[in-house]
């Protein structure tokens, strides 16, 4: 299996998702984690988030800065942005991507209200299943519900923990909706 963790630039909440969810699913060995940004970005940690980061015991383990290519995003199971806008930009650049991308709050709020049946179902056909009960209209407006707070390049290294805060938090919830899927239903 395959998870792309979007956000704008791969340089903040991206690569703080991959290092948590790599951290989470460290055994298992057919899921591939990788972090993109939107637009690609400088790749370079501000020093607030460096210490952050320190402070929470989190090495990031991924290049940062790389920017989401269109073959990539096709060949992912799962792409989890880290906004609706973004999310709403990706599916709208390539309508093949809308089955299999999900921001990484909702993905987690679907999945959790919809807990997957392992030993009756795919994870495809769990994945559709949790596609089947949204509508594109979803995607409209700007309600951050799902959205996990970009600090950006400028934020402060209280801003930073916050949104480490966060993630691990989204994280812990994803992780075991997609850990333990037999390589062969993946």
């Amino acid at each position: 299996m395959k998870v792309l963790l979007i956000c704008f630039a791969n340089t903040c909440r991206s690569p703080v998702a991959e290092a948590l969810l790599s951290r989470m699913m460290v055994r298992e060995s057919d899921v591939q984690i990788l972090s993109r940004g939107v637009a690609g970005g400088p790749g370079d940690i501000p020093e607030p988030m460096q210490r952050a980061l320190e402070q929470a015991g989190i090495e990031l383990v991924g290049e940062r800065g790389l920017p989401l290519v269109r073959e990539e995003a096709r060949s992912a199971d799962l792409l989890l942005f880290m906004e609706r806008r973004l999310l709403r930009d990706g599916v709208v650049t390539d309508p093949t991507l809308w089955p299999r991308s999900f921001t990484l709050r909702e993905f987690a709020r679907r999945g959790l209200n919809n807990p997957p049946q392992r030993e009756m179902e795919s994870f495809e056909q769990w994945r559709e299943l949790l596609h089947s009960t949204r509508s594109r209209d979803e995607l409209l407006g700007t309600d951050s519900v799902d959205d996990v707070a970009d600090p950006g390049l400028s934020g402060t290294s209280e801003q930073f923990s916050e949104m480490i805060s966060s993630l691990t938090q989204d994280v812990a919830k994803v992780a075991p909706l997609i850990s333990g899927w037999n390589s062969t239903s993946v």
